[in-house]
């Protein structure tokens, strides 16, 4: 029962409390409403005569994992971030034409969570972390739209924002507990060893499968004139698989180096890890290796009395300066070519004439539109006027940014650089201030997780200099739990959160 109580935690009390009666009664009435949505549900067998059985269990499922979430908000908001970090919505969509798993999950979590606020009298008062900022930055994208060439590219990033949000702050009410703070961490984990296990054994195996879309394989350049595969997972692209995954390694790093934590444990999440570095490395991304570089030096530096940790790091150089691929090294090598001074044709690697044209092209947009940019999502519809602009007339398709400060520059200006200035150093200020409040209080397992997600934060915007915003999402929620911490960490708390703030990480 310990280890299941891990793995799946029961939403129920150890010990009863004050209005466990009011609790159990709103329980009963959440199990009633779950069991309602059987009638829907076996409304699938009829139009499935064919797959009848599995129509019927299918809906028997849901029913029951709606019932869990109605009684515990928590793993409704754990199944969405584990959903959205893994990219599982987007894969059903195109992969089944199943287009409405993320509203379906959404809209399950924000339910269920209104139905506990509004029925349970203990529940804490709903947070806001960051809303001055997040507002600002709300109504800067709003002010860019207005006069951009694209409308409907401009919404549609007005819409993306307003979803991030929505799991932002939802993620920051439903998970409001210190134990329901470490369920999240362990459900972004969990969602990178989900992107890196295909992506693991095709590299390992060889193997042709893509797993209905959770492991695309793609074919490119590795070096000038060297063509090769390289593995884009759940994401799609390598490059951007590369950069969640080297994000989301520091929460799994830190679950494996947690001392006094079950050994199982300890070692499911260093499974993870390794995972996450196999998978980075048959990505070919050249970006991850600075994330992976990064990482690696401040865990060693945070982790320097641990003998044992330096010589795996030594073991693991080693290995990899062996057992690379050929190409990736090759690949790596071909970084001194990078340059944004060197005429076009003087650059042999296609990506960095790609990458530089990207730049320079966003640079003309900023200087041109400096308050508030070309308006939100409006890059690609004014590429090529800019691109002509800078002598790159031989461009025969739209690139994308490939830079997110270059993104915000260029489509929102000074004012969205500036606000989203505040909004990251709002979130790392929280963070490290709660981190450092929790060492002073004795809780130094519950600080180091906070310091995951302000390692996690700044690996992601490391690797966002070269990837822009098009898988902005999981940013969004590695900084929502970073915030979420942090505000649990320094808000006015009851004994009994107070102690479970110290053995959060236990």
């Amino acid at each position: 029962m310990g280890v299941l109580s891990h793995l799946l935690p029961l939403p129920f009390p150890a010990v009863r409390t004050p209005g466990a009666g009011r609790r159990t009664a709103a329980s009963l009435t959440w199990w009633g409403l779950g069991l309602l949505a059987l009638l829907p549900g076996l409304a699938l067998v009829p139009l499935f005569p064919q797959h009848a059985l599995l129509a019927a269990a299918a809906a028997t499922a849901l029913v029951a994992v709606a019932a869990l979430v109605l009684h515990t908000p928590a793993w409704g908001a754990c199944a969405l971030l584990v959903i959205v970090y893994w990219n599982a919505s987007d894969v059903m969509t195109d992969a089944f034409g199943f287009s409405w798993l993320l509203r379906l999950v959404i809209a399950g979590a924000l339910g269920a969570w209104a139905l506990e606020w509004l029925t349970r009298r203990d529940t804490a008062p709903a947070r806001w972390p960051l809303a001055r900022p997040m507002a600002a930055y709300a109504a800067v994208l709003a002010l860019a739209s207005v006069g951009a060439l694209d409308p409907g590219a401009a919404l549609a990033a007005l819409l993306e924002f307003g979803k991030a949000a929505l799991v932002f702050y939802l993620v920051a009410n439903v998970l409001a507990r210190p134990q329901y703070f470490r369920w999240g961490i362990e459900a972004v984990t969990l969602a990178g060893g989900l992107l890196a296990l295909p992506v693991v054994y095709q590299g390992v195996t060889g193997s042709r499968n893509t797993f209905w879309g959770f492991g695309a394989i793609t074919r490119g350049e590795i070096v000038p004139g060297e063509f090769g595969t390289r593995l884009g997972g759940a994401i799609g692209d390598p490059n951007f698989l590369a950069m969640v995954l080297v994000a989301a390694l520091p929460l799994a790093l830190v679950l494996a180096l947690e001392e006094g934590a079950p050994l199982w444990r300890r070692g499911f999440a260093l499974i993870i890890a390794a995972m996450e570095l196999g998978a980075t490395v048959f990505t070919y991304s050249r970006a991850a290796m600075l994330g992976l570089a990064l990482i690696g030096v401040l865990v060693l530096i945070k982790y320097r009395r641990r003998p044992m940790l330096w010589a795996l790091a030594l073991c693991l150089t080693l290995a990899a300066a062996v057992l690379l691929p050929q190409g990736f090294r090759a690949r790596i090598a071909t970084l001194g070519e990078a340059s944004l001074t060197r005429q076009q044709q003087q650059i042999g690697d296609a990506s960095f004439r790609v990458r530089r044209n990207a730049y320079v092209s966003g640079a003309l947009m900023f200087l041109d539109h400096p308050l508030l940019g070309v308006g939100p999502g409006n890059y690609e519809r004014n590429f090529f006027d800019y691109s002509a602009l800078a002598g790159l007339s031989g461009e025969s398709k739209v690139r994308d940014p490939h830079s997110l400060p270059i993104q915000i520059a260029a489509e929102t200006g000074l004012a969205g650089l500036a606000v989203f200035g505040w909004i990251l150093a709002a979130g790392l200020g929280e963070m490290g201030r709660a981190r450092r409040r929790l060492r002073a209080a004795g809780a130094p397992h519950f600080a180091d997780l906070i310091w995951a997600l302000e390692l996690a934060v700044a690996t992601y915007m490391l690797l966002s200099l070269f990837l822009h915003g098009a898988y902005f999402r999981h940013f969004w929620i590695l900084l929502g739990l970073g915030v979420l911490g942090a505000s649990l960490a320094q808000a006015p708390a009851p004994r009994r959160e107070r102690a479970a703030i110290a053995r959060v990480g236990a």
